[in-house]
C-alpha cells in the first residue's frame, strides 16, 4: 500500500520562493500506519554535490531523507533520483516533487514504485495542525573525547563513542517526572503500558507551578508545554529529557534509581592525545500518536546525530588549518535555530573559540544559506539567532534583570475585518519608563523606543554592542555636534531624526524617515508599513509632539483601507508583568483615534544591513 502523503505549509512556501533551475533533497517524518509528512528540503548548487548526509545531521532525529525535489527543467534529476533511492531508508517508496520556478501551480508529487514514478495526491498541513500533532524532545548530555588531532583519529574515536552510546546502558528521565526510559525495561511508570502514546507522556509532565506546589491532582487536559518549555516564537510542545547511566542493564523497577552519567570516556594512555569536552544538546521530532516503545531508540539516534555533527565540525576545522606540529582541537557546541520559514528546528555546531565574524564561520553560514535557498541579506544562523527556550529565559530572568521578550505574543486580535497582519520579524525586548532605576518618566520615551530597536538588532545577530544607556545616547548626539554640551545629563527628549543618527552611529544601520502631516493621515501609510514589516521586519519608532511610541505591526485590509497598529508603549511605569501590559493595552492594537489628529508625526524605519 502506498504511503499517505502530507506536505507542511511551511515547505510549500519555501518551494515557491525558489527561482533557479536546480534539484535538491526532501526530508520528512514517517509515522502512523503509513503516512509521510514532508517538512524540509535543500537545494544543490551544482551537479554531483549531494550533501544530504551532512544536512541530515543538522535536523532533529526522525526527520530523514525521503526523496528528491526538482525545480524547472532540471536535467540531472534522473541521476540524482537513482542515488536518492539507494539512500532512503524510512520508506520503500521515495518521493519526487516536481515544481515550476517561483510558483506552486503545477506542483506534482510522485512515489517511486517498482522502478516507475506514480503520481499521488497530497494533503497540506497548516502550522496549527503541525503544532497540535507533533512535538520535540530536547536532551542535554556531556562526554569527553580523547583523540589524536587528525581527521582519521577523530572519525575512529567518534565511531567508538557512538557505539558506547548505543550499547543500552543509558537511561532517560523525563524532566520534572519519575518517568524513566531504558533499553531493557521500556517505560518505567505505573500509568503506562506497551500501547501508551507520547501524548499520554505529555499529559504527565507538570508545569513549573504544579511542580513547585507539589499538586498531583489529575489534569483535565494536557499541559501547554510550549508555554513553559518551548522555544520563543514556536508553538511546538518540547519534552525535556535528562540522561543517566545505568549501573547495570538489568536493574528492576524496585531497585534504586540509576546514577547520573556525568561523562562517557574513551581512555587511552597515549599522552599526545587531546581531551575535548562534548556538551551536546540533541533534539528529535515525534508524532504525539507514536507509541512510547519507540522513544528510547529515537533518543539514542538524536544523540548519535549530534555526535556526528560535532565530528563534522572538528574535522572541517582540521582540514581548513595548515598542518603544524601543534594542532589544538577546539571545543564544539550545539546551537538550535528555528527559522520561521522552516516550521522545524535545525541545529549547527560551532567551535567556541571561533567568533561569528571569522572567515571560516562566515563561509559555513553562507553555505547553509545557499543549501536552504535562504536570502543572503539577513542572518539566520549566527549565534545570536539561536532559539531561546522558555524555561532557560525564566531561569536567567530570575537571576539577572532582563526586559520582557516579545510582549506582543498572545495579544488580543485587532478586530480588523478581512485584515492581514504584518508583524515585526524576530525577537526584541520591551524597554519602558523607570527601568534600571532611571527616572525618565515624562521625557525618556524615545530613548526607550531606541533601546527596543537596538535590542532587535542585538537579538537578530546584527551586532554585539550592548544596549545604549540614556547618557550614552546623549553623549553621542553631542559628539556629532547635533546637541550642545548642556544636553548631556539633561532630561530633554529626542525625536525620530535623532534616533536615526544614533542607529547609524551605534550600529551602522540606515533608517528611512517617513513624514505624516497629521494623525488623521496615518491610515494612508498603512500599506507602506505593511511593506516595511514584510521586507525589513524591524520595529518602527513614531514620534509626534512630545510623545514617542514603537510600532511592531499593522493589521491592514487592502479592500477597505481599515488599519490598526500594534503599539509597544514606552510610557508604561509598572513592573514587567506581561498580563498587566497586555490587558491594560501597553502592548496592543490601536486604531486611528490613538493618534492626535492635529499633530504631525515622523516615523523612523530602520533598514536591515546586508549580513548573513
Amino acid at each position: 500500500m502506498l504511503p499517505k502523503l502530507r506536505i507542511s505549509a511551511f515547505l510549500l512556501k519555501r518551494l515557491e520562493r525558489v527561482k533557479l533551475q536546480c534539484s535538491g533533497c526532501l526530508y520528512g517524518v514517517f509515522y502512523g500506519e503509513s503516512t509521510l509528512l514532508l517538512l524540509s528540503f535543500n537545494v544543490e548548487s551544482s551537479v554531483g554535490q549531494l550533501n544530504y548526509e551532512q544536512i541530515q545531521h543538522k535536523f532533529p532525529a526522525e526527520l530523514d531523507l525521503c526523496g528528491l525535489v526538482k525545480f524547472g527543467d532540471c536535467t540531472d534529476t534522473e541521476a540524482h533520483l537513482n542515488e536518492i533511492i539507494s539512500s532512503v531508508d524510512i520508506t520503500d517508496n521515495p518521493i519526487l516533487l516536481q515544481c515550476q520556478l517561483g510558483t506552486l501551480v503545477g506542483l506534482r508529487a510522485s512515489f517511486f514504485i517498482h522502478g516507475k514514478l506514480e503520481n499521488v495526491p497530497f494533503e497540506v498541513v497548516e502550522a496549527a495542525q503541525l503544532y497540535n500533532d507533533f512535538c520535540f524532545t530536547r536532551l542535554k548530555c556531556g562526554f569527553f573525547l580523547h583523540t589524536l588531532p587528525t581527521p582519521e583519529a577523530i572519525a575512529k574515536e567518534m565511531h567508538a563513542l557512538r557505539k558506547r552510546v548505543a550499547d543500552g546502558n543509558l537511561v532517560f528521565n523525563v524532566a520534572q517526572t519519575k518517568i524513566y526510559v531504558s533499553s531493557n525495561s521500556g517505560i518505567q511508570h505505573q500509568s503506562f503500558n506497551c500501547d501508551s502514546l507520547i501524548e499520554q507522556l505529555i499529559a504527565e509532565i507538570p508545569t513549573p507551578t504544579e511542580a513547585a506546589s507539589g499538586d498531583k491532582k489529575k489534569k483535565a487536559a494536557a499541559p501547554d508545554l510550549a508555554k513553559y518549555y518551548g522555544a520563543v516564537g514556536c508553538a511546538y510542545d518540547v519534552i525535556n529529557i535528562d540522561v543517566l547511566r545505568s549501573r547495570t542493564r538489568d536493574f528492576g523497577a524496585g531497585d534504586s534509581l540509576p546514577y547520573p552519567a556525568l561523562s562517557v570516556c574513551i581512555t587511552n594512555e597515549d599522552s599526545v592525545k587531546q581531551e575535548v569536552p562534548l556538551e551536546l544538546e540533541a533534539m528529535a521530532i515525534l508524532c504525539k500518536k507514536t507509541k512510547l516503545l519507540r522513544l528510547y531508540d529515537v533518543l539514542i539516534e538524536s544523540i548519535c546525530r549530534s555526535l556526528r555533527l560535532f565530528e563534522q565540525c572538528l574535522i572541517e576545522r582540521l582540514t581548513e588549518q595548515e598542518t603544524t606540529s601543534e594542532v589544538k582541537l577546539l571545543t564544539p557546541r550545539t546551537y538550535h535555530f528555528y527559522p520561521q520559514e522552516f516550521g522545524h528546528f535545525l541545529s549547527c555546531a560551532y567551535l567556541e573559540q571561533l567568533g561569528d565574524d571569522e572567515p571560516s564561520v562566515q563561509e559555513k553560514r553562507k553555505r547553509l544559506h545557499r543549501q536552504f535557498a535562504l536570502p543572503a541579506t539577513r542572518p539566520y544562523f549566527r549565534r545570536a539567532n539561536q532559539c531561546r527556550f522558555q524555561d532557560e529565559i525564566d531561569a536567567v530572568d530570575s537571576a539577572t534583570w532582563t526586559p520582557l521578550l516579545n510582549t506582543h505574543l498572545g495579544v488580543r486580535p485587532s478586530g480588523v475585518t478581512d485584515g492581514k497582519e504584518y508583524l515585526v520579524n524576530g525577537n526584541y525586548h520591551y524597554y519602558h519608563y523607570l527601568q534600571q532605576q532611571v527616572q525618565d518618566k515624562g521625557w525618556g520615551c524615545a530613548y526607550r523606543s531606541l533601546q527596543t530597536i537596538c535590542s532587535w538588532f542585538l537579538l537578530q545577530g546584527y551586532t554585539e554592542r550592548p544596549i545604549p544607556t540614556h547618557l550614552e545616547i546623549q553623549e553621542y548626539l553631542h559628539k556629532i555636534n547635533d546637541k550642545p554640551a548642556s544636553f548631556v545629563g539633561s532630561s530633554q527628549w529626542i525625536g525620530s531624526t535623532e534616533l536615526s543618527m544614533c542607529l547609524q552611529g551605534f550600529l551602522n544601520v540606515d533608517s528611512k524617515i517617513l513624514h505624516v502631516a497629521s494623525g488623521a493621515e496615518l491610515s494612508t501609510i498603512a500599506s507602506e508599513l505593511a511593506m516595511h514589516f514584510q521586507t525589513q521586519g524591524t520595529p518602527v519608532m513614531i514620534g509626534g509632539g512630545v510623545l514617542a511610541h514603537t510600532i511592531i505591526g499593522v493589521d491592514y485590509c487592502v479592500q477597505t483601507g481599515q488599519a490598526k497598529f500594534l503599539i509597544l508603549d514606552p510610557h508604561y511605569t509598572g513592573p514587567d508583568d506581561l498580563a498587566t501590559i497586555q490587558i491594560k493595552g501597553w502592548c496592543g492594537w490601536k486604531g486611528l483615534d490613538f493618534w492626535d489628529k492635529k499633530s504631525y508625526y515622523n516615523l523612523c524605519m530602520p533598514q536591515r544591513p546586508i549580513l548573513y
